[in-house]
């Protein structure tokens, strides 16, 4: 069964009060910039402290040893997940899977918000299955955990990588929700139906009038 991770991209008041409403539901919560650099253990304790899994999407790129800390500090918190870019080399991952622990890397192939004209832009001549098909296999060789990806590059990635691997797939969307700065988007289904691991969702659950309840229909679609 795959899991739904809800992204807190919003302000730390209704992210502490969808803590407290969720509380004993089987989720993840995702803490990226927004709320990791204003308020930092104000919000990666409280969802700890609830019991829900903690992902921390911090998409770590840097040198080497700086990475490495990075996933030090990660553990610290309690993290269960963290994001790094592929892109930071084989010995920034080859260091960060040497230290993570119980931690799950989660390389980052591709952003959603980016197409394939984009990469041709920075000068990447392969196309965008190729490319992350390429960066994938490789983080997964090196022993990260799992690969985040749009949900259209799942099934080429299951079948051409052969290590078991989890896919995380943000940019989820539900009918009527609007695109907005994503431009690889699937619903639930698709997701689903490519053998997504991982649904990460936000603006789907916290814009919605009754979170709690939007989040039970979601929920439903994946058992």
């Amino acid at each position: 069964m795959a899991k739904l991770c809800i992204a807190l991209d919003t302000n730390l008041p209704q992210a502490l009060e969808l803590i407290k409403a969720l509380r004993g539901y089987p989720l993840i919560f995702k803490v990226g910039y927004k709320l990791f650099i204003s308020h930092h253990r104000a919000i990666t304790d409280r969802v700890k402290e609830n019991n829900f899994e903690l992902f921390l999407d911090l998409k770590l790129h840097d040198i080497p040893n700086t990475v490495k800390e990075g996933v030090l500090s990660a553990k610290d918190l309690g993290a269960d997940y963290l994001t790094i870019h592929i892109s930071s080399g084989e010995e920034a991952l080859r260091q960060a899977v040497a230290v993570k622990g119980r931690v799950k890397l989660l390389g980052v192939s591709l952003l959603t918000s980016l197409s394939e004209e984009d990469l041709k832009s920075m000068g990447v001549c392969l196309s965008k299955e190729q490319y992350v098909l390429s960066l994938a296999k490789r983080a997964v060789e090196l022993g990260v955990d799992g690969v985040v990806c749009s949900g259209q590059e799942v099934k080429r990635l299951k079948e051409g990588i052969e290590k078991s691997f989890m896919a995380v797939v943000p940019g989820i969307r539900l009918e009527g929700d609007p695109i907005e700065d994503q431009k690889r988007v699937v619903d639930i289904e698709g997701a689903l139906q490519s053998g997504a691991d991982i649904l990460v969702m936000g603006r789907s659950i916290l814009r919605a009038q009754n979170p709690v309840k939007r989040m039970e229909e979601i929920l439903l679609k994946l058992a």
